[in-house]
């Protein structure tokens, strides 16, 4: 009787097209079928990661298969001391199962396509030339961004170096391309008061209360979503926010878990005016979350909700370009322009909340290495680039007094 599934990746060209399951059963002839072969096996945590089988016949890959089922050494195949990229891979992702089912999510399909695209099969096989090929490739084929290839070729870097590969990130520090780093831009003012004064239009003011919360406190997205009543707490006679780790049970019973993102314990001060609103809030509430979604668990479209009413307040500049997938049956992909799309806009995203209370903070006077307390920043030079350039109207005082 089979055991797991084995799937291909048929290839057109450069490109993959989606796993396809290979049938076993009497009178399906399977003899055609050329590797990389894959099965998707159940980690303890739930996790079903894509795991590429070194063989390259279908026969090969059941017996390979089911000897992985077993448990068993395939020792025969696979040289002394050599780990195969895809047992490397899949070493990596479960050391992962900690984290939250997104990054897991992310990291396998990143080091996937690496194992896709590269031909080599062990880990001491990969060399500049190989990870060179495979960045070129990004930047011809998926048209990557910049920042998106240095963030996928980290990860491939963090994979090595879990498999023992000495100094991987020396490896790619000259293939890797120049991330130009952009000043940061706060909402000015008068932008502000548009989106608030649209959300405040709402008639039972959720969103209003919702992006306050973002904008007074200056947290992430996922530290948003995870915010628990029992999670404000008066110091002094100051109401705090507390972004702090927990594990809780979901509506569907299913076990969950939340860090901060450097796994650290912060306390964030909140306005009066914010303490009245969560106040009125929760007097009305049913959850242990402050903002829950329908189904009563953390919420997690904040940034579509937030890109919608950027729209409604005619702030998109018109310009963003976006590609979507349309039809339900035979799927086209489309383009569309941020001035008639109400998702479109690059110009609008949570972070910028984030950065606009980081500037707020400096102009007033607040300490910097306060605001990167308050932001949950280990690195000071982070909370640096987090703070925005005053135009010169705002300085134009200040500039223009005499120097002596």
């Amino acid at each position: 009787m089979a055991g797991l599934a084995i799937y291909n990746r048929p290839k057109t060209g450069t490109t993959y097209r989606p796993y396809k399951r290979i049938e076993e059963r009497r009178g399906v002839k399977t003899g055609a079928f050329e590797g990389p072969f894959y099965i998707r096996p159940t980690n303890p945590n739930g996790s079903q990661p894509w795991v590429r089988l070194d063989a390259q016949t279908f026969e090969m890959a059941k017996s390979e298969r089911d000897r992985k089922e077993n448990g068993e050494a395939i020792a025969a195949e696979t040289p002394t001391n050599r780990i195969s990229i895809g047992a490397a891979i899949a070493k990596f992702i479960d050391s992962k199962k900690r984290k939250s089912r997104a990054t897991q999510q992310n990291y396998t399909a990143i080091l996937n396509e690496f194992l896709d695209y590269i031909s080599v099969k062990y880990i001491d096989e990969i060399t500049p030339k190989v990870i060179d090929e495979y960045i070129s490739w990004l930047e011809k084929e998926r048209d990557a961004a910049p920042k998106t290839i240095k963030n996928k070729t980290q990860v491939v870097v963090f994979m090595l170096k879990a498999a023992g590969v000495q100094k991987p990130s020396a490896m790619v520090k000259d293939l890797v391309p120049v991330v130009e780093e952009e000043p940061a831009v706060p909402y000015e003012q008068k932008d502000l008061e548009t989106l608030f004064e649209i959300m405040e239009k709402a008639k039972d003011r959720e969103e209003f209360q919702r992006y306050s919360f973002f904008l007074v406190t200056a947290c992430r997205e996922k530290e948003v979503a995870h915010a628990q009543w029992k999670d404000i707490v008066v110091k002094g006679t100051v109401p705090h926010f507390v972004v702090q780790a927990k594990t809780y049970t979901k509506s569907n019973g299913e076990e969950g878990a939340f860090s901060p993102k450097n796994h650290e314990r912060r306390e964030v001060p909140l306005t009066r005016e914010l303490v009245d609103m969560l106040t009125a809030r929760k007097k009305t509430s049913k959850s242990d979350w402050i903002f829950p979604n329908e189904n009563g668990d953390p919420e997690g479209h904040f940034l579509r909700k937030f890109k919608k009413i950027a729209f409604e307040a005619g702030l998109n500049c018109g310009k963003c370009k976006t590609t979507r997938q349309e039809g339900r049956y035979d799927k086209k992909t489309v383009e569309k322009v941020c001035s008639t799309y109400n998702e479109g806009c690059e110009l609008h995203y949570l972070h910028r909340l984030r950065k606009t209370r980081a500037t707020f903070w400096h102009t007033h006077q607040v300490p910097l290495r306060t605001i990167q307390y308050y932001l949950g920043h280990k690195d000071l030079n982070t909370t640096q680039k987090y703070l925005g350039i005053e135009s010169a109207q705002a300085v134009v005082e200040k500039i223009n007094k005499p120097m002596f």
